[in-house]
């Protein structure tokens, strides 16, 4: 699947419903104020290696309206709260959501963001 030159559009059926669960590639942050935008998809899921907070948790569709959680909107029809600064997601866990840029709030909090 990784040796696909035309993208992620030219995936088989079955290519392209593993890459929307993330195998669509994957990255490592852990470095403050690296901001993450997928150029092909979104992040659709995020483990989190150390306890992390985000700096940006930007859902699918940017201005905070959308469904996800994220750090300037409510979620889901605005029936939840948006990311403080201070909110932070334990070591193993694995969120799953749409989000267009990721980035941790403090270096040396580490987690993986796959795309999909």
């Amino acid at each position: 699947m990784a040796g696909k030159r035309g993208g992620i559009h030219s995936y088989t059926v079955q290519e392209a419903q593993n890459a929307a669960m993330g195998q669509a590639g994957s990255v490592f942050l852990d470095t403050a104020s690296t901001d993450f935008i997928p150029t092909n998809g979104v992040v659709v899921a995020i483990t989190m290696i150390t306890d992390c907070a985000f700096e940006f948790l930007t859902g699918e569709g940017g201005d905070g309206s959308g469904t996800y959680i994220n750090r300037i909107g409510d979620g889901y029809e605005s029936q939840g709260d948006a990311l403080g600064s201070g909110d932070s997601f334990p070591a193993g866990m694995t969120i799953y959501g749409r989000w267009t840029t990721v980035s941790v709030q403090t270096s040396g909090q580490k987690c993986i963001c796959y795309v999909g």
